[in-house]
């Protein structure tokens, strides 16, 4: 495989996990973009929210992507949720370079996985989980959809099981 596999979705989806499982099994390179977003700040997506709010926090994503894509050897890449706000970013994902896979669960599912961590999340740290979830998702999900490969429902499977779909999807094995 000579083409990048980002991982796209709302919160809660399992890109960082999946995206760890399928890097692994294809014996290439993660990126997880918020990890490396931390790295080169030194504080976590939280503190940069609180100090730049979410428009610094865009523009670190922003370069951290390009800064990313600009790299040489094939990985997989998991970027936050709302990467695909950005029309740059969504150009950049959607290059030629890259195949675009779509992670999306029932928003049950995604309340029950982000219920234990959604005071480390900046956009769901107020208010009803699961009405922001779904407000999220629906403002997101065009953009998502206009850049997307091809899609996989996490609800009821476990990480290896959504690894072995796009494995078989990508004809990779």
């Amino acid at each position: 495989m000579n083409r990048n596999i980002v991982l796209i979705g709302i919160t809660g989806v399992g890109k960082t996990t999946i995206g760890k499982a399928l890097a692994e099994s294809l014996q290439i390179e993660f990126i997880d973009l918020d990890k490396n977003i931390e790295q080169h700040c030194g504080v976590d997506i939280s503190t940069i929210f609180a100090i730049e709010g979410e428009i610094g926090f865009r523009e670190r994503e922003t370069n951290e992507l390009r800064r990313t894509l600009d790299i040489n050897n094939t990985f997989v890449l998991s970027v936050g949720g709302g990467c695909v706000l950005s029309k740059e970013n969504r150009r950049l994902i959607a290059s030629g370079a890259n195949v675009v896979v779509q992670l999306y669960a029932d928003l049950e599912i995604l309340v029950e996985r982000l219920s234990k961590s959604a005071g480390k999340r900046p956009l769901l740290k107020d208010g009803d989980i699961s009405s922001k979830i779904s407000q999220l998702y629906q403002s997101r999900k065009e953009l998502y959809d206009q850049i997307t490969d091809f899609k996989v429902n996490t609800s009821n499977m476990k990480a290896i099981q959504v690894v072995e779909e796009i494995v078989t999807h990508l004809n990779l094995k």
